[in-house]
């Protein structure tokens, strides 16, 4: 250990600190003290690295250190949803420390309790300034003090959307001495849709009168944009701003300004991402895509990077003078440097397996069936069949079923009826969280049936004893972005596919003394795994059965 890296223990979170997070904690502190920009934690479930990441966090604080030019001191940490947010401020939360930031639309406003505060913001713009509306919310606004408090604070947690949007466009949020990037195996994504564009048929006709250009090549379309489309919502957003300026008395006109008012903030918004675009676009680097009407969506015209490690450290990592990067599913270190734009030799990689014992979290391959594109048909009804046994073995304990696609979920329940189909929780886009609040909730052995429940989901104890996967969790082939990535980098499907696979098989265990089985459905996993071993860390190899 560097000798001078020392009485550290006392910013441990916890009471007691694992042989593992002391080893970890030192590892990356020595890393950091010998010019190391990146380290990068590969902790299995369990491992403890949110406490980690704060203990590092508050050493760093307390050293009398002055960071480099452009640097503040303190650490931003950032994470992939709003729940593994709220559970920062929960677990590390005491005495104002880990200040918490969303964005505007969650904050109810206090004057006008109908509004949230994005849209009292926006109302506030013409407002007279002797108004008691005015007077409340400039003194007061519930958002603008949770940001004050989020920018004063050595701790603070976010979000990558609005990580990403406030420190690009904003301004007000600048990097720090750390950065803790937490569940970075979705870095990639989450840039990825922080710089796509999308434009619609929709849009053009509604906003901004303007004809659209119809099915076009990715050169006309991009010139498009930037001759015609961008200039145009440029000009819409700069009227709509001077229409708010001629609202006076905004109690009678309170409506028609809340239209213009949201018209506003969606032109502002759409035309910082297209100015982004428009500066770090090149032809090679970019999946276009025409997208055609269906039901009443009209046609659409996308942009996607293929490589967003051009725009990493622009966007991103530019927020920290040191960045701790973690996740149970790095994998591979070469692959994951490569997809942001890190130099191996500006990092330090710490691999730590799950304390958890293995004999807890046992893997059986069942072999029901090909899901393949060409099988599955076939297979389907061989799965509804499995899965009811299945329920029959855990009568009294709840469980989830991972089954990749809503196609397979909705098989699934429509399958199985009377007792045991009243036990699945099938859920749409619109209410997975309140269908997962219910089985949080119920007293009864519910089993979740889920697409989309691989990653942020914390099924502890009793709430999850057995979890299903359906299928091998490939990334949809039928993408054209995907098809890119596999072409220029044939690791990159295989490489998700294992990500989302071990994320999936660890939604059910969360502590030591937990335990749940996993089944694999699916007859190719077989032959995934043999064909993507290498991918997979020791401890999960040695779980299988």
């Amino acid at each position: 250990m560097d000798k001078s890296i020392k009485n550290y223990d006392k910013f441990f979170p916890y009471d007691k600190m694992r042989d593992t997070q002391r080893a970890a904690i030192e590892s990356t502190m020595s890393a950091f003290n010998s010019g190391k920009r990146f380290v990068i934690i590969e902790g299995g479930t369990g491992v403890g690295k949110s406490a980690i990441g704060v203990t590092i966090a508050r050493y760093f604080d307390s050293q009398l250190t002055i960071p480099a030019d452009g640097y503040r001191r303190g650490a931003y940490f950032v994470t992939t949803q709003k729940l593994l947010q709220d559970q920062y401020t929960t677990d590390f939360g005491q005495e104002g420390q880990m200040v918490s930031i969303k964005s505007s639309t969650n904050y109810q406003c206090k004057f006008h309790k109908k509004n949230n505060c994005s849209e009292s913001q926006s109302a506030l713009r013409t407002a007279p300034r002797d108004s008691k509306f005015f007077k409340t919310c400039t003194k007061s606004c519930v958002y603008k003090q949770a940001k004050k408090d989020f920018i004063d604070s050595p701790e603070s947690v976010t979000n990558f959307p609005y990580l990403l949007t406030e420190s690009n466009y904003s301004g007000k949020i600048t990097p720090r001495e750390l950065l803790v990037v937490d569940e970075t195996h979705n870095a990639e994504s989450e840039l990825s849709k922080f710089v796509e564009v999308t434009v619609s048929e929709r849009f053009c006709k509604q906003m901004l009168d303007i004809t659209w250009p119809g099915d076009t090549t990715q050169f006309k379309a991009f010139k498009w944009i930037q001759d015609v489309y961008f200039p145009k919502v440029k000009r819409q957003c700069d009227h709509a701003e001077k229409m708010m300026e001629k609202f006076t008395d905004l109690e009678k006109t309170m409506k028609e300004f809340g239209k213009i008012a949201k018209e506003f903030d969606i032109l502002r918004g759409h035309c910082g991402r297209l100015e982004t675009f428009l500066k770090v676009y090149s032809a090679d680097n970019w999946v276009f895509e025409n997208v055609p009407s269906f039901g009443r969506s009209k046609r659409k015209m996308t942009f996607r990077a293929i490589d967003i490690a051009p725009f990493a450290e622009a966007y991103l990592l530019r927020l920290g003078e040191r960045v701790l990067l973690m996740s149970a599913t790095i994998l591979d270190k070469e692959a994951f440097c490569r997809s942001l734009g890190i130099k191996q030799a500006d990092a330090e990689f710490i691999s730590i397996p799950s304390p958890f014992p293995i004999d807890h979290r046992p893997v059986f391959n069942l072999g029901i069936g090909s899901m393949n594109k060409a099988n599955i048909d076939k297979s389907l009804p061989k799965m509804v069949s499995a899965i009811k046994e299945l329920l029959k073995q855990h009568p009294d304990e709840k469980g989830i079923i991972h089954t990749h696609t809503f196609r397979i979920a909705r098989v699934i329940k429509f399958g199985i009826k009377g007792k045991l189909g009243k036990r699945l929780l099938i859920h749409t886009s619109e209410d997975r969280e309140e269908v997962l609040r219910h089985h949080l909730e119920s007293s009864e052995p519910t089993v979740l049936l889920s697409p989309s429940m691989t990653e942020g989901v914390d099924l502890k104890g009793s709430l999850s004893r057995f979890q299903v996967i359906c299928k091998v969790p490939y990334p949809y082939y039928g993408d054209p972005l995907v098809r890119k990535r596999m072409n220029k980098w044939p690791w990159w499907y295989p490489l998700q596919t294992a990500k989302t696979l071990i994320q999936a098989s660890g939604r059910s265990i969360r502590n030591f003394d937990d335990y749940a089985v996993t089944y694999i459905l699916d007859s190719d996993w077989i032959t995934f795994f043999g064909r993507a071993t290498r991918f997979f860390p020791a401890d999960f190899k040695q779980r299988i059965q």
